[in-house]
């Protein structure tokens, strides 16, 4: 190993959803040097161009451990004891470049909540700015939209007949149409709001990077794994990393920002010497920082599945009815960007609430119009899923080193559905989807219930197989919580700056005080547009407790 030296104003780790827009907006700047790290390839090379290009390439892309960091939760006994999936992305654009598209913001008052626990300026109405700042969404103005922005947000050009099916089925069941997610009322069902242009997905890196990857003051390392941030006397001065082989030194002469990903970002800290002194000292790190919320307050979404057979063949598979459409597929998108491979699969959905009372929807449904064992796979059944996900669920898991060593995968200890209050939400979930599914308006295009199968009628049963079957949406947040410096569970403040160490930042998914009530792509680029402005213009949004940030 050798060694070498660079100095940078701000290194920028990660080039996910969060990391592209920061990267972006600090190097509008042309007198400060940014540089912007991410551990797996660039997506602009052949044949991983094409795969982010298409909004189903993830199909290809989730397979394989250069593009997907794999990781799994350890479930717990509410599941089973089960390994559960949470694939993240590794390369530029991070999850952008691998997800499902969907553009959902939550719902406004979760962000209110967010602000009533400390978090000065995080309100909704303090956020939306900064979706609008960056947003172009198709359709009428509006004053809850941007216009002009780098991301775009449109639906599909061509849905599926069955997710139109879906959509008129929950209007039989009494349910409201909603065209817009992020407008007024996130209640209803209807298409969902996607980041695609013209057919092409337009990921974090697409939207946010390439456009100013031309730009002399910032430097981009791709395939370069960061080992640690180095801290002297409680301050940041750099990160160590791996590339090529070789071990790089990079020093930052103002700040780090960590924008990782909800896992890499809280696992660096930890490799870092910030988070509980007691773990850290189990595997031999000095603390530079006791911060005991470090790996604390792991939430996801956890989500149970409706499969129903589709024996006229609308749904997309490789099967020998639907050879012909298979066939044509590649020629209709490269000529108009329509058809099933402009599809990103999950084209409707729905928010609801499970009883009477509640202030806001506590389940999402997500309709499929494919049916697959697992994120991984190509369906080769026709037939359609309807995934029913529990909101904002009370359990809390926490993430953990299982080595020192910065290569290899952190524990994630899950508590999926151990409060039994979450297993009798996402029961009523299911038995709200099976009778959705049941409406005149699906008839024509269902056949049987494939799982969990009609024989599974009562709650105890439906129970059962929710504890033995359930997943997640793949929304992992919460593990750097964000919040007051008299939260002994919080890692940042509200300018997203890590308690007592100068000159450190984490900005993605992972700040999350409390999951919001749908996809975690959209705010997490929206913190990304956040963090920025705090290192840009610090005094603008300075709140009283953040005197006490670095005490």
């Amino acid at each position: 190993m050798q060694d070498a030296s660079r100095r940078f104003d701000y290194i920028v780790v990660g080039a996910g959803a969060a990391g592209c827009v920061i990267a972006n907006r600090l190097s509008a700047d042309p007198a400060v040097r940014v540089a912007l790290i991410e551990a797996g390839p660039s997506d602009r090379q052949f044949p991983v161009n094409w795969k982010t290009t298409l909004p189903i390439g993830n199909i290809f892309l989730l397979p394989h451990v250069r593009y997907n960091w794999q990781h799994v939760f350890e479930g717990g006994p509410g599941v089973g004891d089960r390994q559960i999936a949470c694939p993240r992305g590794r390369l530029l654009g991070g999850c952008t470049s691998i997800n499902g598209t969907v553009y959902m913001r939550g719902n406004r008052r979760d962000y209110d909540d967010w602000a009533a626990r400390g978090n000065e300026g995080w309100r909704y109405t303090d956020v939306l700015p900064w979706f609008m700042k960056h947003e172009n969404r198709a359709g009428a103005p509006s004053s809850l939209h941007g216009r002009g922005g780098e991301l775009d947000v449109q639906q599909l050009r061509t849905s599926n007949p069955l997710a139109r099916a879906f959509v008129a089925a929950a209007a039989e069941a009494g349910h409201v149409r909603n065209d817009d997610f992020n407008g007024v009322e996130q209640d209803g069902f209807g298409l969902f709001d996607l980041n695609q242009r013209d057919g092409v997905r337009l990921s974090s890196s697409r939207a946010f990077l390439h456009p100013v990857l031309s730009r002399p003051n910032l430097e981009l390392l791709t395939d370069a794994l960061v080992e640690k941030v180095r801290i002297e006397a409680g301050r940041t001065t750099g990160v160590a990393i791996v590339r090529d082989g070789v071990r790089i030194e990079l020093a930052a002469t103002r700040e780090v920002v960590l924008a990782a990903g909800t896992v890499n970002s809280p696992q660096l800290l930890l490799l870092s010497g910030i988070g509980p002194a007691a773990d850290l000292a189990r595997h031999g790190i000095a603390v530079a920082r006791d911060l005991p919320g470090v790996g604390a307050n792991l939430q996801d979404h956890p989500t149970a599945s409706i499969a129903v057979a589709n024996p006229s063949g609308e749904s997309y598979a490789l099967s020998l009815r639907a050879l012909p459409r298979v066939a044509a597929a590649p020629f209709r998108y490269l000529l108009q960007r329509r058809g099933m491979l402009a599809s990103n699969a999950a084209e409707a959905g729905g928010f609801l609430r499970s009883r009477p009372g509640l202030d806001r929807p506590d389940l999402q449904m997500t309709f499929m119009v494919g049916m697959k064992g697992n994120a991984r796979t190509i369906p080769r059944q026709h037939g359609f899923v309807v995934h029913v996900a529990v909101l904002r669920p009370s359990a809390r898991g926490r993430l953990e080193l299982a080595s020192p060593d910065p290569a290899a995968k952190p524990l994630m200890r899950a508590r999926f559905l151990e409060d039994r209050a979450d297993a009798e939400t996402l029961v009523a979930g299911l038995k709200e989807a099976r009778r959705i599914l049941a409406m005149p308006a699906l008839a024509a295009f269902s056949g049987a219930e494939l799982s969990p199968s009609v024989v599974t009628t009562n709650d105890a049963e439906l129970e059962a197989f929710v504890r033995a079957t359930a997943t997640t949406t793949y929304h992992p947040v919460g593990i750097c919580k964000m919040g007051p410096a008299g939260d002994p569970m919080a890692v940042v403040d509200a300018q997203l700056r890590v308690h007592g160490i100068a000159g450190l930042r984490v900005a993605d998914a992972s700040i999350i005080p409390d999951i919001i009530g749908g996809n975690t792509s959209a705010p997490a680029m929206m913190i990304g547009e956040r963090a920025a402005a705090f290192i840009l213009a610090p005094a603008a949004v300075t709140t009283r407790h953040e005197q006490h940030a670095f005490a």
